[in-house]
């Protein structure tokens, strides 16, 4: 069975979970702090990041995408990427933005969380957010790809803004306009709460973690 080494909000880690219970794979959860000592992180990834995939021979895959891709190529009986090469390339878009605008996220409240914060960063940060999302929208509205289980673009995209919500309705940040997107994109909305109804989402809902800014900021 493998272990997954996660963060109770991680929307990394939820999406390698999504993908797991997706493609039937049995796996037991470990939650950790990366940011402690003496963490299963800092054991198993020479990067100290999260979420870590663990094999029964001890070999730990690390960074979400590669799990994700290391899981397509070993469990490729129930696939989470179409098989057409345009679908595919449509989908890799997507997996894409939904990976990015995470990060752009972080890199923001990070910034507001600075005692000295640049305002041209943040300013910078939303304005890659907005347009990310816009571009996210419209792959959504336009898509054609067929198939009865989200694939690994629409489970980027859905982990990513349904982490927003979570850490927003947690109070672990505050509600910063960029971030509140369900109202401003129909498209996302609509296709984030039918996946959120998939047994997959539901067994691999976000817990809350204390989050330490400061030693972050360090």
């Amino acid at each position: 069975m493998y272990k997954l080494v996660n963060a109770g909000p991680s929307p990394y880690g939820r999406k390698v979970a999504v993908a797991l219970h997706e493609k039937g794979l049995p796996f037991e959860t470990i939650y950790d702090l990366p940011w402690a000592e003496a963490t299963e992180t800092r054991r198993h990834s020479p990067l100290e990041q999260l979420p870590i995939l663990l094999r029964d021979n001890g070999e730990a895959i690390y960074d979400s995408s590669f799990i994700l891709d290391w899981l397509e190529w070993f469990h490729p009986e129930t696939a989470l990427l179409p098989g057409p090469l345009e679908d595919r390339v449509q989908a890799r878009r997507l997996q894409v933005l939904g990976e990015r605008l995470m990060e752009v996220a972080q890199a923001m409240i990070f910034e507001h969380h600075r005692p000295a914060s640049a305002q041209a960063v943040i300013e910078r940060q939303e304005r890659k957010l907005n347009s990310g999302l816009a571009a996210a929208e419209e792959l959504v509205a336009n898509s054609v790809i067929e198939g009865d289980r989200p694939h690994l673009g629409e489970i980027a995209l859905a982990t990513t803004v349904l982490a927003w919500e979570f850490v927003i309705e947690q109070g672990m940040i505050p509600k910063l306009p960029a971030l509140v997107w369900s109202s401003r994109f129909s498209n996302i909305a609509k296709l984030v709460r039918r996946l959120e109804c998939r047994e997959s989402f539901e067994r691999s809902r976000p817990k809350p973690m204390t989050v330490d800014f400061d030693t972050e900021l360090k």
